[in-house]
């Protein structure tokens, strides 16, 4: 089991937090091109050795221009890598604050709901008791536990 952790971000802090998320939006926005989850699955993925690769074809591309296909604009081909390495610079220190983010949402809430449950087995022993004001909080938080029903057979239905 984890240490408990204790974490509190002062309102000053979380207004400065939410102005620079801002500010990181409506800079990168005009640059960004958000895609549909087909699009992305349409895209071509690339690894890190595909960097190394698209460097190397450009080195060669910028050396010997037959090297490269008429149907190939070489200046976009540059546009695009030198793109993708900016965006990178961008993306790795966000994509580490945002695993820290959830990794501590995670810690936080996980302790919550561990001592909301306790809470909530506390009223649910109150409420067994006839303890006023129990019986209340007991109908009102057992919905949490409810069973879902299950989904209808679609053959019964047809």
């Amino acid at each position: 089991m984890l240490p408990r952790i204790s974490v509190s971000i002062p309102a000053a802090d979380m207004a400065k937090l939410e102005t620079a998320i801002g500010t990181l939006k409506s800079v990168l926005t005009p640059y960004l091109y958000p895609l549909t989850p087909e699009e992305r699955q349409d895209v071509v993925k690339m690894g890190d050795r595909s960097v190394a690769f698209l460097t190397k074809v450009e080195e060669y591309g910028q050396s010997t221009p037959a090297f490269v296909p008429a149907f190939v604009r070489f200046p976009d081909l540059q546009e695009d890598i030198k793109a993708t390495a900016d965006l990178g610079t961008l993306l790795r220190p966000l994509q580490q604050l945002v695993t820290d983010l959830e990794s501590t949402m995670m810690q936080t809430g996980g302790e919550a709901y561990l001592d909301a449950l306790s809470i909530y087995r506390n009223i649910q022993s109150a409420a067994k008791a006839n303890a006023p004001g129990a019986q209340a909080a007991y109908e009102d938080l057992k919905v949490r536990f409810a069973k879902q029903p299950k989904p209808a057979d679609k053959k019964a239905g047809a």
